[in-house]
């Protein structure tokens, strides 16, 4: 299974973090497990664990951030589950896509879509984990050699926008993999195991 780490960037640009992850196909399609480690807005540890049907919809999500914690799956038009042990339910249908601050949600809207597209995002607020619905933009911009601090991948790259703040920022994916993310994450190490993309060396 892939491996790596990135590190991730605040607002400011500057490294405020780092994401230890491994991704593999599985049982029902795909899983991301990740430990993060941030200092802002306060130091705290982070637990992600996201499984994927095989066409890349959500299967159930796990987000633990110390203070808070949430588990989601869809179910009957809603995403279900519990807010810090409490139910949970959110408005939800096939074509809505779920987003956190990890490179994880970006490899899966990536996979899901074929072309650019403006979306209905479930987005849960860093930290808080509070449920927001907003407005993304996903411009396709064709497939890049692109270069990393643990070498040069082939890779989809895409732009995402966030339409409501207007943030804005190119991202590559290799198979699924997010490699590189201006200005939010970048892979520092990496391991492709059995089933990952390989990179060529820097």
């Amino acid at each position: 299974m892939p491996s790596g780490r990135y590190a991730v960037r605040g607002r400011s640009g500057d490294v405020v973090g780092t994401e230890d992850f491994r991704c593999a196909p599985g049982p029902v399609g795909w899983r991301y497990f990740s430990e993060i480690h941030r200092h802002e807005p306060t130091p705290h540890g982070e637990i992600v664990d996201v499984v994927v049907d095989d066409a890349w919809g959500i299967v159930r999500a796990r987000i633990e951030t110390g203070e808070r914690s949430i588990s989601l799956e869809p179910r009957d038009g809603s995403l279900v589950g519990a807010l810090d042990g409490k139910e949970i339910q959110i408005g939800w249908g096939p074509e809505m896509h779920l987003d956190y601050l990890t490179p994880a949600m970006n490899a899966i809207t990536g996979k899901r879509l074929d072309s650019s597209a403006e979306i209905d995002v479930v987005y849960l607020e860093p930290v808080s984990l509070e449920p927001t619905l907003v407005r993304q933009r996903y411009e396709l911009l064709g497939t890049d050699e692109v270069e990393t601090p643990v070498g040069t991948f082939a890779s989809t790259r895409w732009r995402y926008t966030a339409l409501e703040t207007g943030w804005t920022s190119d991202l590559w994916v290799a198979d699924d993999v997010v490699v590189r993310y201006d200005r939010a994450f970048e892979l520092i190490s990496y391991e492709p195991g059995a089933s990952g993309p390989v990179p060529t060396p820097p």
